[in-house]
């Protein structure tokens, strides 16, 4: 885009040195939530020029009041005093709105930002898959399955072990009629038991 300079800048930032790092992922930050807004400046207040989304990569220039800009500055296409690459919000091409002179950068909230990459949730769930592939009934409930051990295992009432030296989810031979599995975590008493109803995901 044109007028691609580096703006001055503010007392108050701090320059990122991370971008300097020789890995290809060195200094990026990762979108950790479902979009980040890229704002025109670092303020709710400011125009929306489009969005980064889950996993996707930004690389730090500037942190400001806990936001991060993501680009150098560059031309705002203002037309009869708005900016045309605004998508929501204020359009207004004021140094209030973050463009100075037709330029403006782009800013996103660093609490939606993190050095680490998210998990792919296609790769978290075939992992959740694998531990209990050796279910009863797994080719019918096998999203329920993953899903309610992934649960129980983040909630540290069962562990990965657990569901691997059981072989999964167990059908109740005392509930015929209703689509009920049990698995042992942390032992093999009664007291370890845990039922799970596979069309409602209840643990019992």
């Amino acid at each position: 885009m044109a007028g691609c300079s580096q703006p001055p800048q503010s007392n108050t930032a701090v320059e990122s040195t991370e971008a300097t790092q020789s890995t290809p992922d060195a200094g990026k930050l990762w979108v950790t939530t479902q979009y980040a807004d890229r704002h025109s400046c670092p303020s709710d207040e400011c125009g929306i020029v489009g969005r980064l989304f889950f996993r996707e990569a930004a690389t730090p220039m500037q942190t400001k009041d806990g936001w991060v800009r993501i680009t150098k500055t560059y031309d705002a296409s203002c037309q009869n005093g708005e900016s045309q690459y605004v998508d929501k919000g204020n359009a207004a091409c004021t140094t209030a709105n973050g463009i100075t002179n037709g330029q403006f950068a782009e800013w996103v909230k660093e609490s939606q930002l993190s050095v680490a990459r998210p998990a792919d949730p296609a790769e978290t769930a075939s992992a959740d898959e694998s531990i209990v592939a050796d279910s009863d009934d797994f080719t019918q409930y096998r999203t329920t399955f993953a899903k309610v051990a992934r649960e129980l295992i983040a909630s540290g009432r069962c562990t990965a072990e657990d569901f691997k030296e059981q072989g999964g989810w167990v059908k109740s031979v005392n509930q015929r009629d209703e689509p009920v599995y049990f698995t042992y975590c942390g032992g093999m008493t009664a007291a370890n038991k845990i039922y799970m109803n596979a069309e409602t995901g209840t643990v019992m």
